[in-house]
């Protein structure tokens, strides 16, 4: 009989990138649509209708009868580097997961891949490398969206205990190819940075991954990751003065030589938050947790994963190019 992927979350970017990677594995391809962005969906999948946050509108895409094997992706989840809190990051984010892991528990989901975040695992201290960890509480972490992503981490350890055969997987930093519908802050930023809209570095950075190794992680994890174990897929840290002087060698600008103190940026975002909502940006880039961020221990592991199914990112230089033709 046929196999068939589940994927939520399917018009976001990592959705967008999955979606064209698993055509070639001769699988039947379903998606979960919000009815508002039906219009971004591909025109050769199965769409159906419905909300995460909703159980009753998810009976139609958890009906998986007459498939030999079924392997469910969830991808859904709001994300948001807002000061302003958005009840929406914990219903869909946690509620959302929560719906999720007990219908595809109740249909027998073969394998089940939840992909979080980094932002789900507590902060080291400096000097240390962030590595996997085995249970979650939004207690250590901080900020709304990491909050919402360690709750349901717990949430799906959880349903694992209980028998679903699932594993996590927590992206680092995503940037690259495949942001479709314009969504993701960190592309933005680095396009304001190639357009000369942000000339300056702020002291700090993060580690970034491509999409494209995050999609190869999470169908690697598929046949390579165990139940109930959670894998990190990140790809290099950089320095905002590194991103910045990259971005500026691409579109053949002349490179940076000073970052901004962080204590400066930090007395700056609020306002600069502030401004960009009031000129009508839903999203803004420059805000008090992303420089939160920009300062918390960003250096992370991905050997387990390397181990497990032999993940491997690329370099961050093309990424940063493929981020910036799209």
């Amino acid at each position: 009989m046929e196999k068939l992927y589940l994927i939520t979350g399917a018009t976001g970017h990592i959705g967008t990138v999955l979606i064209p990677a698993l055509r070639g594995r001769g699988a039947r391809i379903r998606i979960l649509c919000l009815p508002q962005e039906r219009q971004f969906a591909p025109a050769d999948v199965e769409v159906c209708e419905g909300d995460v946050t909703d159980a009753a509108s998810l009976k139609k895409f958890f009906d998986v009868s007459g498939y030999g094997e079924t392997t469910l992706i969830h991808c859904a989840a709001t994300i948001t580097v807002a000061s302003k809190e958005n009840p929406q990051v914990w219903k869909v984010n946690v509620n959302g997961t929560e719906n999720v892991m007990r219908m595809a528990a109740d249909a027998h989901i073969r394998r089940v891949l939840h992909v979080s975040s980094v932002h789900a695992i507590p902060e080291r201290p400096a000097h240390e490398v962030i590595r996997e960890v085995g249970s979650f509480s939004p207690d250590l972490v901080h900020g709304q969206y990491a909050k919402s992503k360690a709750a349901a981490s717990e949430t799906v350890l959880g349903f694992a205990r209980r028998g679903l055969n699932v594993s996590i997987v927590h992206p680092s930093g995503i940037i690259g190819p495949g942001d479709l519908r314009q969504r993701n802050h960190m592309i933005r930023t680095i396009r304001a940075m190639a357009s000369g809209a942000i000339p300056f570095a702020v002291r700090g950075g993060y580690d970034f991954v491509d999409s494209r190794d995050v999609v190869e992680g999470i169908l690697a994890c598929e046949t390579g990751g165990e139940s109930g174990e959670c894998y990190i897929l990140s790809g290099q840290y950089l320095s905002v003065l590194e991103l910045q002087n990259t971005v500026r060698r691409i579109v053949g600008k002349k490179p940076l030589k000073t970052e901004i103190p962080h204590g400066l940026a930090k007395r700056i975002a609020p306002a600069a938050e502030r401004i960009a909502v009031l000129f009508g940006r839903d999203a803004p880039i420059f805000t008090p947790y992303a420089m939160h961020t920009l300062q918390t221990n960003g250096h992370f592991s991905f050997e387990k994963a390397k181990r497990a199914f032999g993940y491997a990112p690329r370099p961050p230089e093309e990424t940063i190019r493929a981020s910036l033709e799209m």
